[in-house]
C-alpha cells in the first residue's frame, strides 16, 4: 500500500514541471514513433492511427504506430521507457499500462511514474462481456445458470486489465468454475471466442460492437455504468453480471522520462488540435470513444486517482498479483 501511494502521488505531481527551453525550431526532422503496447485492430492501436495521421500532417512528418504486444501491455511499456527521450518516441497507453498493472503485478519492467512523462489523456471506451453465439444464454443470468451447470468446462479469456478484470469480477461475484486463458491481446482472444475455442471475453467496445452487428458474438453486458448508445437493450454489469462493478478503460499518452518539456507541449498542442477536429471525432465515433483531451498535468493527477481506483477493482475480483 506504501509503494501505492508514493506513486500515485509521483502521478500527480508530474507535469508541473518548469518549460527547460524554446524547442529547436528543425524538431521534428525525421519520423516520430508512437509504441502500441496492444495489437494492431486493438481500441488503443484505432485510436492511436487516427490521431497520428492528423498530428503526422501537423507536425510535417510520417509517425510510425509500432504495435508491441504482450504480457498485459508490459512487453511494449517496458520498450518505450527505454526508448531515447529525444522527443521522437511516445507510448499510446491506458488504464492497464498506467493504472491497473501496479496492482496485477509485483513486479513491472518499467516505472510508470519515473520512467515516463505525461502528454495528455485521449479517449476512454467501456468493456461489452462477450460469449459465443453457440452458448445457450442471452443474459447475464442464465449464463451463470449455464456455467454453473458446467463446471470447469467453460474457458473464457482476457488480454488487457479491462478484460481480466471484469472477466475475475464476474467468475469471483457468483463463485463460477471456469477455466481462465490469457492472450497478447483482447483481439487475439475475441478471434478465439468467435472459434468456440472459448465462451466468454470482455471486449474493447471498438473491437466487440462489429462482431455483435455481424453477429459472431453476442452482448451480455456492459462496464459502464450505463447502458451504451451503440449497444441499446445490454445492461450494465452492475444489473446481474457483477453487482456494484463499473470501469471503463482509459488511453492516453506519454514520453520517455527526460523528453524536453517544449516538445512534450508541443506534442499535446498537435494531439489536442486532432482530437478537437471534427474529421478526426467523425472517425472516431463509430467506435464510441469518448475523446478526453487534457494538459500533462491533469493526466498526472487523473492517472493517480485511477491508479487507486483499479487497485480497488484488482481487490474486490479476488486476484492476487502475479
Amino acid at each position: 500500500m506504501q509503494r501505492l501511494l508514493m506513486m500515485t502521488l509521483g502521478l500527480a505531481l508530474i507535469g508541473g514541471q518548469p518549460a527547460l527551453a524554446t524547442p529547436d525550431k528543425r524538431w521534428p526532422q525525421r519520423p516520430l514513433t508512437w509504441i502500441v503496447p496492444f495489437p494492431a485492430g486493438s481500441a488503443t492501436d484505432q485510436l492511436a492511427r487516427v490521431v497520428a495521421e492528423h498530428v503526422g500532417k501537423a507536425a510535417g512528418q510520417s509517425i510510425v504506430v509500432d504495435n508491441k504486444p504482450g504480457a498485459n501491455g508490459t512487453l511494449g511499456t517496458g520498450q518505450a521507457a527505454k526508448a531515447s527521450a529525444d522527443g521522437y518516441s511516445f507510448l499510446i497507453a491506458t488504464s492497464t499500462t498506467h493504472a491497473a498493472n501496479a496492482s496485477l503485478y509485483r513486479r513491472l519492467p518499467y516505472d510508470p511514474i519515473k520512467d515516463f512523462v505525461p502528454v495528455t489523456r485521449l479517449g476512454e471506451i467501456p468493456f461489452i462481456m462477450l460469449v459465443n453465439p453457440a452458448v445457450p444464454a442471452d443474459t447475464a443470468d442464465k449464463l451463470v445458470a449455464h456455467i454453473k451447470a458446467n463446471p470447469d468446462k467453460l474457458a473464457w479469456g482476457s488480454g488487457s486489465s479491462g478484460s481480466l478484470i471484469p472477466g475475475h469480477a464476474f467468475v469471483h461475484a457468483h463463485k463460477l468454475a471456469m477455466i481462465h486463458v490469457p492472450y497478447k491481446g483482447v483481439q487475439p482472444a475475441m478471434t478465439d471466442a468467435i472459434g468456440g475455442q472459448i465462451q466468454l471475453v470482455f471486449g474493447d467496445l471498438a473491437s466487440g460492437v462489429p462482431q455483435v452487428k455481424a453477429g459472431k458474438l453476442r452482448a451480455l453486458a456492459v462496464t459502464s455504468a450505463k447502458p451504451h448508445p451503440m449497444l441499446p437493450g445490454v445492461p450494465p454489469m452492475t444489473q446481474g453480471a457483477a453487482p456494484g462493478f463499473e470501469m471503463t478503460a482509459w488511453f492516453a499518452m506519454y514520453a520517455p522520462a527526460g523528453t524536453p518539456e517544449p516538445m512534450v507541449a508541443k506534442m499535446n498542442q498537435w494531439v489536442r488540435a486532432a482530437l478537437s477536429d471534427k474529421g478526426v471525432q467523425a472517425r472516431l465515433a463509430p467506435s464510441g470513444f469518448e475523446l478526453t483531451p487534457s494538459t500533462p498535468a491533469e493526466l498526472g493527477v487523473y492517472a493517480a486517482k485511477e491508479t487507486v481506483k483499479w487497485a480497488k477493482a484488482v481487490q474486490a475480483a479476488g486476484i492476487a498479483p502475479e
